[in-house]
């Protein structure tokens, strides 16, 4: 059969579906060399084709065609093909992002609630120190006041405030440290 595309398309839209075979044998080589070529990928390829000729198939009654057949087919695979490219390229940029961006970020609700466990503990040891303890290092820590400021206020010596300091300091760090093993 030597007839021309308009022609085989016509027998086709009248029933004949040797004339769709025939039209598909004779595009689909050339249209599946052009899509490797502009893929790189044989099954993406394949796959390009067989959906150009499958929208043929679904869109058989109102296909119209206003420029040759050849040109539609091949702008139809095009289209595809950029679709294609595009969607590689934003998935590559994609996959770049997630490769340079900060790790920490990945982690920011563990880390917060971690942090919340944190302080959480912090004030439950703050809460066990002895009282007088308890106030000079509150006084220190909240209220920023010197140990000559905290002295004067408790009414106590700066030796004591001093002591005090250290005794809270060294109860919250083994506090702290049974917390942090017990956290990690």
């Amino acid at each position: 059969m030597h007839h021309t595309d308009v022609e085989l398309l016509s027998f086709w839209k009248k029933g004949d579906q040797g004339a769709f075979d025939a039209l598909y044998e004779r595009y689909a080589v050339m249209l599946l060399k052009k899509a490797y070529e502009k893929t790189g990928d044989k099954e993406t390829a394949r796959e390009f084709v067989q959906e150009v000729f499958l929208e043929l198939l679904e869109r058989k009654d109102r296909l119209e065609i206003h420029t040759s057949f050849k040109a539609y087919i091949f702008t139809a695979l095009r289209n595809r093909v950029l679709n294609f490219l595009h969607r590689q390229a934003i998935h590559q940029k994609y996959e770049l992002f997630q490769e340079t961006r900060p790790a920490a970020a990945s982690n920011d609700v563990e880390s917060y609630l971690s942090h919340k466990e944190l302080v959480l503990q912090m004030s439950e040891a703050i809460q066990q120190l002895p009282e007088k303890c308890r106030q000079v290092f509150l006084l220190s820590r909240n209220g920023e006041l010197s140990n000559k400021e905290i002295a004067e206020r408790s009414g106590i010596s700066v030796n004591t405030v001093e002591q005090h300091m250290r005794k809270a300091l060294r109860l919250l760090r083994n506090g702290l440290h049974r917390i942090s093993i017990f956290i990690f």
